[in-house]
């Protein structure tokens, strides 16, 4: 239901309904403010709103450092769903393209140094489904990667468990790790593994900028559409998570 509220389609719809009932009642005031919010929705469905949206989010974060001087080798790495049904464990070919992405750029790091982990998390979507991780496992596997080299997470259901299900892993995890996700999705994967005990050292894939030559930037798209609609859900998300931080906080004290 949330999803609903944060679909800038959504508010169009309630501005449209708005603006005809209150122009039959002859109530200025909501009409104007139903143009107002039907501006602001269309303005969301361009690339140029899109974009900004999500530029604070995106932004390319600070890196410790200590990731510097002393890199770390084990690298989590967070599942970004599927596509369709898979037909088996190995069938990685419904990993969507943000899964993708995030796998390949942790494909390269491993292979820049030998010795080094990949921790794969993602759970399964529905019941009896293949989890997303052992899809992401088949992925590296067919790209070279050892099963030796791979450790998978295949309970998680969201950023927040993932983080606490990696604090919680047997052996345990360094406390500092590479987190690998997409560069929109960071600061509140961030977050949640910094309240569950790393030390985070950022590794940002699948920017999802979209292009925003004029006039074009200015024209409602679906693309722009389905990328707002996903920025807002990381905003919501990011401050659920700083409120849920200070939360477990104060309940520890």
């Amino acid at each position: 239901m949330l999803g609903w509220f944060l679909s800038p389609l959504a508010w169009l719809l309630i501005a449209t309904v708005l603006v005809l009932w209150a122009g039959h009642r002859r109530r200025r005031r909501l009409v104007a403010a139903g143009v107002a919010m039907i501006a602001i929705a269309l303005a969301a469905m361009t690339p140029l709103g899109a974009n900004l949206l999500a530029m604070p989010l995106e932004r390319a974060m600070p890196v410790p450092r200590a990731c510097i001087e002393a890199p770390p080798s084990t690298a989590v790495v967070l599942g970004g769903g599927m596509e369709g049904r898979p037909r088996g464990d190995a069938d990685f070919s419904v990993l969507n393209l943000p899964s993708r992405r995030r796998m390949d750029r942790a494909l390269a790091w491993w292979r820049e140094r030998g010795g080094r982990v990949l921790v794969l998390q993602g759970g399964s979507p529905h019941r009896g489904a293949v989890p997303v991780a052992r899809l992401m496992a088949a992925y590296a596997q067919a790209q070279g990667v050892p099963a030796t080299a791979l450790r998978i997470d295949t309970a998680s259901g969201d950023t927040w468990e993932s983080a606490q299900h990696a604090a919680r892993l047997s052996p345990r995890l360094p406390q500092r790790i590479e987190l690998v996700t997409s560069r929109v999705h960071m600061p509140r994967a961030q977050r949640a593994f910094a309240v569950a005990g790393f030390a985070v050292c950022p590794m940002g894939a699948d920017d999802r900028r979209l292009p925003s030559r004029l006039p074009w930037a200015l024209v409602p798209r679906s693309s722009a559409l389905i990328r707002t609609e996903g920025t807002l859900h990381e905003w919501v998300g990011l401050a659920y998570y700083r409120w849920r931080a200070r939360h477990e906080v104060d309940g520890a004290k």
